[in-house]
C-alpha cells in the first residue's frame, strides 16, 4: 500500500457518526431531528477543527508559553460567529439550540485538534451549568439573552467556575474530603447579602471572567455543612485576577488565581443555600466529568491520527514506518480503546439529553412553548421579570427535582466519573505510546505528538483527579462511603 492508501483521518470532510455509534442508527427511526442534528454539528465540527482550529494550535501554544495570559481574539471572534460559545441557547432565543451529544460531538472533533482552544470556548459553558443546576429561570433567561446580545456587539461573555482552594484542590469535590480541610474562603452573612473573603486557585478562564460561579463556607471550620454557592460578577469591588498559571499544557485555555478582598454579593445572587454547596457542585460534575472524558478521546484520536500521518511518511529500511508490525499492534491496542469510549460518550451525551440537566430545556412542555411563541416575546424584559418572580423560581425548582431526580445524579456521577478517569488515561498512554513509536525526530514540535501528550496529562488533574473519580465509582459501586 502506497502512502496515499494509508487513512486515518477524522478531521476530513462529512460524517462518520453513526458509523462510530452505530446505536444512533436506531435511534434516528424513532428521533430523526436530534440524530440528523448531531450529524450536521460533526460535519460542521470536522470542518471548524480543520480549518479553524489546527492551523494556529501550535502558534499559539507557543505564544501562550511566552505570556500565560495571551488569547487569540480573532479565534474567538471566529467562534462567536458561529454562536459555538453560546451554542447550547435554544434556536429562538440566538443560540444554536445545541444538546449534550451536539456540544459533545464538537468537544471530541475540537479536542483532535487543539484540547486548549476547545476549552477556551466550551469551559465557559459552566456559568450557564451552574444555573441549570438549581434552575432558577430568571438567571437562565438573564443570561442567555445578555450572551446573546454581546456577542452580536462581538463582545465575549465569559463564566467561570470557582471551587479550587490554594490548600486542597480535589478536597472540594468529595464531602469526605471538604469536611476536613480549611478552605482559604469565607462567606459572612451580612445585612442584605453576603461578604467573601479568600482565594480562589487554578480557576479556567478566570482572567477572562465576566461572571464566577463562587463555592465559599459561611464557616471555614465546617466547610462541608456551611458551603454555599454564589455568583459574583467580576465588576464587584474587591474581586481581581491574580496570577496567570504557565502550564504543561492546554496552555491556550488561561488558568488563574482569584482574589476576593470584602467582595459584597447580594442575597438575590445566593445559589445554593448553606450546607447545599456540595449537592451543587456534585450535580455539575455529574455533566462536566463526561464532557472532559470526550474531549479525552477526541485528544487520543487526533496523537494517533498525527502518527499515523508521520508513521506513513517516514521511511526506515527502505520501508514506511507504518509497514513495521509492531507500529500496528501499538497503534491497534490505542485504536481499540478509542472505539470503545467514543461509545461509552455517546450513550454518556443521549443519556444526559433524556433523562439529565438537557430534559429541562429539551422536554414537551418548554419545547412547545418555544415552539409556538415568537423569538421577540421570548427576548421580552417582562419575560424575564415574571420568571425571577419567587413563586414561579419555586414551581419551575419543583418540577426539575421532578424530573431529574437525586438518584438520577448520583449514577450519573458514576457514568461520569468513570468515562473522565479512563478517557484521560488513555489520552496519556495514547501519547505516550505515538512518542514511543515517532521516537525524537517525530517528537519534534512541528509534528503536534509532543504537544498531545503535555495537554493529555493536564485532563488527568482537573475536574477531580482521577483518584477522587475512581473513588466516587467505587462508593457507588457498593454502597460504601468513605469517611
Amino acid at each position: 500500500m502506497d502512502a496515499e492508501g494509508t487513512h486515518y483521518s477524522f478531521m476530513g470532510g462529512g460524517q462518520d457518526l453513526l458509523e462510530y455509534a452505530p446505536v444512533l442508527k436506531v435511534m434516528k427511526k424513532r428521533f430523526p431531528s436530534y440524530v440528523r442534528h448531531a450529524e450536521e454539528t460533526q460535519a460542521f465540527s470536522r470542518r471548524f477543527a480543520r480549518e479553524v482550529m489546527e492551523p494556529i494550535a501550535l502558534e499559539t501554544d507557543a505564544r501562550c508559553a511566552q505570556d500565560p495570559s495571551y488569547v487569540d481574539w480573532d479565534f474567538y471572534a471566529r467562534a462567536m460567529e458561529h454562536h459555538i460559545p453560546s451554542s447550547f441557547i435554544p434556536v429562538k432565543l440566538g443560540g444554536n439550540g445545541w444538546g449534550c451529544l451536539d456540544l459533545l460531538v464538537f468537544v471530541e472533533e475540537g479536542c483532535a485538534a487543539c484540547y486548549g482552544l476547545t476549552a477556551l470556548i466550551v469551559f465557559n459553558m459552566f456559568g450557564f451549568l451552574c444555573a441549570c443546576v438549581e434552575f432558577m429561570p430568571g438567571n437562565l433567561l438573564r443570561m442567555m439573552k445578555h450572551m446573546v446580545e454581546e456577542e452580536k456587539k462581538g463582545n465575549p461573555v465569559f463564566f467561570s467556575w470557582a471551587i479550587t482552594e490554594p490548600g486542597g484542590g480535589t478536597d472540594v469535590e468529595h464531602p469526605a474530603g471538604m469536611a476536613k480541610m480549611r478552605p482559604s474562603i469565607e462567606a459572612k452573612k451580612v445585612p442584605g447579602g453576603y461578604v467573601l473573603n479568600g482565594t480562589k486557585c487554578f480557576i479556567t478562564n478566570g482572567n477572562l471572567a465576566n461572571f464566577i460561579c463562587v463555592n465559599a463556607p459561611l464557616d471555614r471550620s465546617r466547610p462541608l455543612e456551611t458551603d454555599c454557592t454564589f455568583m459574583v460578577p467580576a465588576t464587584s469591588e474587591g474581586f481581581s485576577p491574580g496570577r496567570v498559571e504557565l502550564k504543561c499544557g492546554q496552555k491556550a485555555c488561561p488558568t488563574a488565581e482569584l482574589l476576593f478582598d470584602n467582595v459584597f454579593v447580594p442575597e438575590e445572587n445566593l445559589w445554593a443555600p448553606e450546607g447545599e454547596g456540595m449537592r451543587h457542585t456534585q450535580e455539575i460534575l455529574s455533566f462536566s466529568r463526561g464532557g472532559i472524558g470526550c474531549g479525552a478521546v477526541g485528544l487520543a484520536r487526533g496523537v494517533v491520527e498525527r502518527t499515523v500521518r508521520y508513521a506513513s511518511e517516514k521511511k526506515i529500511n527502505g520501508h514506511r514506518l507504518i509497514d513495521e508490525a509492531w507500529v500496528q499492534f501499538a497503534l491497534a491496542g490505542i485504536m481499540t480503546e478509542i472505539i470503545e469510549l467514543r461509545h461509552a460518550w455517546v450513550n454518556f451525551a443521549v443519556a444526559i439529553d433524556f433523562l439529565h440537566l438537557m430534559k429541562m430545556i429539551n422536554n414537551p412542555v418548554t419545547g412547545a412553548a418555544l415552539k409556538v411563541t415568537p423569538g421577540g416575546l421570548l427576548r421580552a424584559d417582562w419575560l424575564e421579570d415574571l420568571a425571577g418572580i419567587d413563586l414561579v423560581g419555586s414551581i419551575v425548582s419543583g418540577l426539575k427535582k421532578q424530573m431529574v431526580s437525586e438518584e438520577a445524579i448520583e449514577n450519573f456521577i458514576r457514568h461520569g466519573s468513570a468515562l473522565k478517569a479512563d478517557a484521560t488515561d488513555l489520552a496519556v498512554r495514547a501519547a505516550s505510546t505515538c512518542a514511543d513509536i515517532v521516537g525524537l525526530e517525530g517528537m519534534a514540535r512541528r509534528h503536534g505528538i509532543e504537544k498531545c501528550f503535555r495537554d493529555a496529562k493536564v485532563a488527568q488533574i482537573y475536574e477531580g483527579t482521577n483518584q477522587i473519580n475512581r473513588l466516587d465509582v467505587f462508593e457507588r459501586e457498593v454502597g460504601y462511603r468513605v469517611g
